[in-house]
């Protein structure tokens, strides 16, 4: 009986500090928004899925790690944009986020997922105006990976960006395709 007694009490010493190890420390209240915004969004072909045709660069320009080439600029144009809302909660602008996915590696950049493709090359995004790659799927709302461009009066932006070729070492021959999903987000 003793022994019974004994083990009930450790176990229940053990239950009361078992409780104190998991109490909470605090909480997080997440709050967000649903838009009605619509917007036509145009990516370069009459729809939001596009194509972007970096130039044909020397492997010799891609030599180092880090070298960059092929600057291309594209844009995502959004018409028509409607539901934008009034103050407080007045939306004015837009960004692309653009998503991580499997074709998007640890530093954010877009894997070479050619057959037989060139060799350390992957594809970087930059916003028009940065020389700091866009870090694809670093972050998500006001600090979108993409710049924030204005909505106009008449409910169109065009948000502009850049692509370019960057070596992880020295580039071999061949040739590169990457793709990457995108949101648009509302500002």
């Amino acid at each position: 009986m003793k022994k019974l007694l004994t083990t009930a009490s450790a176990t229940l010493l053990l239950a009361g500090i078992a409780t104190q190890a998991q109490a909470s420390d605090g909480s997080i209240t997440f709050n967000g928004q649903v838009s009605a915004v619509t917007c036509t969004i145009n990516a370069g072909s009459g729809s939001a899925n596009g194509t972007v045709t970096l130039p044909i660069v020397a492997k010799s320009s891609l030599a180092t790690i880090s070298a960059t080439a092929g600057t291309t600029q594209f844009s995502i144009n959004l018409t028509g944009c409607t539901g934008l809302g009034t103050a407080p909660n007045n939306l004015t602008k837009a960004a692309a986020w653009f998503e991580n996915s499997s074709d998007v590696n640890s530093s954010g950049r877009l894997i070479n997922t050619a057959t037989g493709g060139a060799a350390n090359v992957e594809i970087a995004l930059y916003n028009l105006t940065s020389s700091t790659p866009i870090v694809i799927g670093a972050s998500n709302g006001p600090g979108t990976s993409g710049a924030a461009f204005p909505i106009d009066a008449n409910g169109a932006a065009t948000l502009n960006y850049q692509a370019k070729y960057y070596a992880t070492g020295a580039a071999g021959a061949g040739t590169v395709t990457g793709k990457v999903n995108y949101t648009i987000q509302y500002q």
